[in-house]
């Protein structure tokens, strides 16, 4: 019997070693992606990487990498605006921290400059209260003829103030639902997803929709992401099971885009089943017909999966 029980004992522990080296193993690997992309991709892509190092844990070189981009690059529009985003959030310095948002924010200011949508997107993304900061400027801003910047300044307008944000939500739901204009439809569940905080009877709302998508529909993985990420505590776990289902049910056959939003989907909501999926991700698996893994959209890919490794094995520990 104690020899029995020894023996338990020794493959529990066996099992538990092999456990913890596979997670290293698949942390080590994600980790020298995101490290890969960062030092050989451009932009946007750059960008992404970087700021997926920070979220896990690991900014310096991303600082690094990005006061390099920030010499080379800080005259060029656009661009320079998502370049300070990650400088504000690689930073630990709160001097130089607030010398990179000064910058965003100068941007946000001027009125007929080129920046005005990206620094509008990242003070949102950046959690500043625009509405407290700026009240005129964003007065005007929440007016714009332009669909995409109006939008990104009802999010940021929403900043600083629970009931504002509650007010607004109802907002995005139904822009998200029933907008004519898909880019908007994508935003807005985009600050869903960012902002969370729905009632059961919201989630209902859009996951009602979810549920009723085609798979081929534009908006399939989108609104399931959605819904997943976006459920309260007291959403019904037999409707969030089969939005998990549906999601990884028919991932050989999703679009580049599709498989990137999968992937930060579970990098809040998965767990160690989907390790394989974003594995597979990585490893560039059933991408023959769909897209070049040497593109910036495979790149980007594989940076969404590298951190949702990171993030789910982080939640194991």
């Amino acid at each position: 019997m104690i020899i029995y029980i020894l023996i338990c004992i020794i493959n529990v522990f066996n099992t538990s070693q092999m456990e913890n080296n596979q997670s290293t193993i698949q942390e080590k690997k994600a980790l020298a992606e995101l490290n890969s992309i960062l030092e050989h991709h451009q932009k946007f892509v750059k960008v992404h990487a970087a700021e997926y190092l920070i979220w896990t844990g690991h900014p310096e070189v991303a600082l690094k990498e990005f006061l390099k981009e920030e010499i080379i690059h800080s005259n060029e529009p656009k661009y320079r605006i998502t370049i300070w985003r990650v400088l504000v959030q690689a930073e630990s310095n709160p001097l130089f921290k607030k010398k990179w948002l000064d910058k965003i924010y100068l941007a946000y200011k001027d009125m007929d400059g080129t920046d005005r949508t990206h620094a509008t997107e990242t003070l949102a993304k950046l959690k500043q209260p625009v509405t407290i900061l700026f009240p005129h400027e964003t007065a005007i801003t929440l007016e714009s003829s332009d669909r995409i910047l109006q939008t990104y300044a009802l999010w940021a307008g929403s900043l600083g103030s629970d009931g504002q944000m509650d007010k607004n939500r109802q907002k995005f739901i139904d822009m998200m639902l029933t907008d004519t204009n898909l880019i908007v439809r994508k935003i807005s569940a985009f600050v869903l997803r960012q902002s969370k905080g729905l009632n059961l009877h919201q989630w209902e709302q859009i996951t009602k929709v979810a549920l009723s998508f085609n798979k081929l529909d534009d908006s399939y993985v989108s609104f399931l992401a959605t819904s997943l990420v976006t459920a309260p505590d007291d959403a019904d776990s037999k409707k969030l099971s089969q939005i998990i289902d549906l999601l990884i049910k028919n991932v050989n056959n999703y679009t580049v885009n599709q498989r990137t939003e999968l992937s930060l989907a579970l990098a809040e909501k998965g767990e160690i089943s989907h390790l394989k999926i974003l594995e597979g991700f990585i490893n560039n698996v059933k991408s023959s017909g769909i897209y070049d893994p040497c593109s910036d959209e495979g790149a980007d890919l594989r940076a969404a999966s590298a951190y949702a490794i990171l993030k789910i094995r982080s939640r194991q520990k």
